[in-house]
């Protein structure tokens, strides 16, 4: 008798469940070209290296959803993160998002990727 259960949808509360958008927990990197930059996003902070310069670190508080956006920092610097497929313009390697940076007013276009999916793909 528990057949008729068992065809039954699901409860009207179930999707709710289920977050909104994209996963931005965990740890990506991030690069750009014209002019070189990378950003790691760590559970620890998120750092900001570029070539010749200190690096700018700040504190990773998580990412605040702005749609399908992932969004890290205020003040000095925010890190964007859009799911979207991006490529450096430099390698065969393809990113799952595309990128922004704005520190102290300058704001860096690039790509992003968890690492462990830039580590599965080839090294040319």
């Amino acid at each position: 008798m528990g057949s008729a259960e068992e065809g039954a949808p699901p409860p009207a509360d179930a999707p709710a469940a289920t977050p909104p958008g994209p996963d931005y927990g965990g740890a990506f990197d991030l690069v750009g070209t014209e002019p070189f930059w990378g950003v790691k996003i760590r559970a620890d902070g998120v750092t900001l290296s570029r070539p010749g310069e200190p690096d700018v670190t700040m504190a990773n508080d998580g990412a605040q959803l702005m749609g399908d956006v992932g969004v890290w920092g205020t003040g000095h610097m925010v890190v964007k993160l859009t799911p979207e497929d991006c490529s450096d313009g430099m390698s065969d390697r393809r990113y799952g998002y595309v990128a922004e940076v704005t520190v102290n007013g300058q704001v860096l276009k690039g790509c992003g990727a968890r690492p462990a999916d830039l580590a599965a793909q080839p090294r040319l």
